[in-house]
């Protein structure tokens, strides 16, 4: 991955909680109206982004909000499946 990677969520993978999904905080987000239930975001780092669907946004301690996402996969998977299926070219 290159070093101009933008991820729309700062995540990271193996902090899952008692739902069984990923968190983070929304505030963490750059951009956080791209953050929304059933959006599929770039979450992560630019070292190790990955794919996920959000699930929730819940209240979360000091009026802060806690995304809940469902990992998808790594950007390179998508990208070959979505050439695999023509939707995009090379």
């Amino acid at each position: 991955m290159s070093e101009s990677v933008v991820v729309t969520l700062p995540a990271d993978v193996n902090q899952v909680d008692e739902t069984g999904y990923v968190w983070a905080f929304l505030s963490d987000a750059d951009e956080p109206d791209r953050v929304r239930p059933g959006a599929l975001i770039v979450a992560g780092d630019s070292a190790e982004p990955f794919m996920a669907r959000v699930v929730d946004i819940i209240e979360g301690p000091e009026d802060d909000r806690i995304v809940h996402l469902d990992v998808v996969g790594v950007p390179e998977q998508a990208i070959a499946e979505l050439r695999h299926a023509r939707l995009i070219t090379s």
